[in-house]
């Protein structure tokens, strides 16, 4: 059987899709091992697949003492992982981003194993980039990524979501008389969303905030006077809470969404099929989610508006456009929906099978 080492760490937002990919690899008859550093075995899930733990660390933001032992963590995770490649002997390695993925694809490309990469963003990131000149292929999520070396092939498969946002395929878009507005973001976006998008909401005319149903996610600190301060201005329905467990309901439900523009999200968002309005995170590494919501923007599948030049008026008044004009809503939610890749894991197969085929001539 052939054997495949998928390897990536660090947090839940690589090792979900490298958990999604390895699932479908097994399900085509491919044999797994995961390789992972110790935050990455923390968020691991799929346990019926074996784990080799290595170690890995970031370099980035740190002094340059730090620097100088992160690279010999990496060092010793590259031993661990020649160690174990030379004993399971397999036949490809696949990285999924992070730093932790360096140790085990650069082992493999001096043991001359192929290997390829997956790129969750529409830029390669800095381990990828590191790793990218002697990989086979660069599996993407987004039709255009930034920074790809000359002379590199890409191969767009898209970007892995969960099973319950899949179940949600081609939801359709709601028609009934309450306007549903969902705002999202994670534990570094939801401040600006908390504090400023209200500004624009508020400004809303009474007529429509008497139509529209609010349901954010925020800090738990803004939790409180959010929904005192939605509930005050007098909007249909107001829910806000730190967490949602329902996000896939909630997508289904909604007509508008807006939230960062992190892969995951507008990967979610295409599969469901809604329009979004993407302020990117200022802070990601090489203003990835700046290309992210440009690339779905450019396609007609929402609208971005940069934080730093953030209006209040103008967003007021674009929503009141949105609301009153649900056919460009409809068209948005169209062409998010024609953005989705719902079979990421059969892509992989058709990327790397010919790979393999071709080394074993």
């Amino acid at each position: 059987m052939t054997k495949i080492i998928i390897t990536t760490g660090g947090t839940g937002g690589h090792i979900f899709p490298a958990e999604a990919i390895a699932k479908g690899l097994v399900t085509a008859g491919y044999e797994v091992i995961f390789v992972t550093d110790k935050r990455g075995a923390s968020f691991r899930k799929l346990t019926e697949i074996p784990t080799k733990v290595i170690a890995a660390t970031s370099v980035t933001g740190r002094s340059f003492l730090g620097k100088i032992g992160a690279l010999f963590i990496l060092g010793w995770g590259a031993v661990q992982a020649a160690w174990y490649m030379l004993s399971h002997r397999p036949d490809m390695v696949i990285g999924v981003g992070g730093y932790a993925s360096l140790p085990a694809v650069r082992m493999a490309q001096f043991l001359r194993i192929p290997t390829v990469i997956h790129e969750q963003n529409a830029v390669l990131g800095r381990a990828n980039r590191m790793l990218a000149p002697r990989v086979k292929m660069i599996a993407t999520a987004f039709a255009d990524t930034k920074r790809v070396p000359p002379g590199i092939s890409t191969f767009l498969v898209g970007q892995p979501v969960r099973d319950a946002i899949l179940q949600k395929l081609n939801t359709p878009y709601p028609e009934d008389n309450v306007f549903h507005l969902l705002i999202t973001g994670g534990s570094q976006g939801a401040r600006f969303l908390s504090r400023e998008l209200p500004k624009a909401l508020l400004k809303l005319p009474d007529s429509v905030r008497s139509q529209m149903a609010i349901t954010q996610q925020a800090r738990p600190e803004d939790v409180d006077d959010l929904q005192k301060l939605y509930q005050d201005a007098g909007f249909y329905a107001t829910t806000v809470q730190s967490f949602f467990d329902n996000m896939p309901e909630l997508l289904a439900k909604s007509n508008l969404v807006i939230g960062r523009a992190g892969s995951s999200t507008l990967a979610e968002l295409a599969i469901v099929g809604r329009p979004g309005i993407y302020v990117p995170l200022p802070t990601s590494a090489d203003n990835h989610q700046f290309e992210n919501a440009c690339q779905f923007a450019e396609k007609g599948a929402g609208w971005l508006v940069v934080e730093k030049e953030f209006d209040s008026d103008a967003l007021a008044k674009r929503l009141q456009e949105l609301i009153e004009n649900k056919e460009e809503l409809k068209n948005a939610a169209r062409a998010s929906l024609a953005l989705a890749h719902p079979n990421v894991a059969e892509k992989m197969v058709t990327l790397i099978d010919p790979i393999l085929k071709g080394e074993k001539k």
